[in-house]
């Protein structure tokens, strides 16, 4: 006798149902994808000050190996609208060193002394790689920080760290049937 099964149900779920189990075995397969995108939330910063997005590469220094592990990333400032204010991309961060981007607030905002609401978006691997290039092993691990500082003093007034991920950045897996 066979149980009801509900729409929707995982994997596992599907096999104790037996719809599977009759019929080739399923395996899952990962969709290599080496971009990935991060952005802050949104920081207000006035006159009088800039804001810093900053990006560490948290991959290990290995002085055995003759390449280290690099990351490319691209630094992007984006307003409230989504509108592109800046961005930089670094084509050869080294492990553990980092690359910031600057923006003024007077480049966010057109009258000086206006409040502007901005976030920052960093892209790991911003270039289009190719499947079953080395690139795609190359796993680049990285920190990110927006920062807003008074330019005369240079005292940071305020940070985040805290970062989401814009889309599906990880490997998605496919579920794909084995012939017997």
């Amino acid at each position: 006798m066979k149980r009801p099964c509900l729409s929707g149900m995982a994997l596992a779920g599907i096999l104790a149902c037996g719809q599977l189990a009759s019929a080739q075995p399923a395996i899952i397969t990962p969709i290599q994808s080496s971009q990935q995108t991060f952005t802050t939330g949104m920081l207000g910063f006035t006159g009088g000050q800039t804001a810093r997005l900053n990006v560490l590469n948290l991959n290990a220094v290995n002085t055995a190996a003759a390449t280290q592990a690099s990351c490319s990333v691209a630094l992007q400032f984006f307003d409230a609208q989504n509108n592109p204010l800046k961005s930089e991309t670094f084509s050869n961060i080294a492990p553990q060193t980092a690359a910031s981007l600057d923006l003024a607030n007077t480049a966010a905002t057109p009258a000086i002394g206006h409040r502007s609401e901005i976030r920052g978006v960093v892209v790991v691997n911003p270039t289009t790689v190719t499947v079953g290039t080395t690139a795609l092993t190359d796993f680049c691990n990285v920190v990110t920080t927006l920062e807003i500082f008074d330019n005369t003093s240079g005292a940071t007034v305020a940070l985040t760290s805290d970062t989401r991920a814009v889309g599906s950045p990880f490997a998605v897996p496919l579920l794909t049937a084995v012939p017997r």
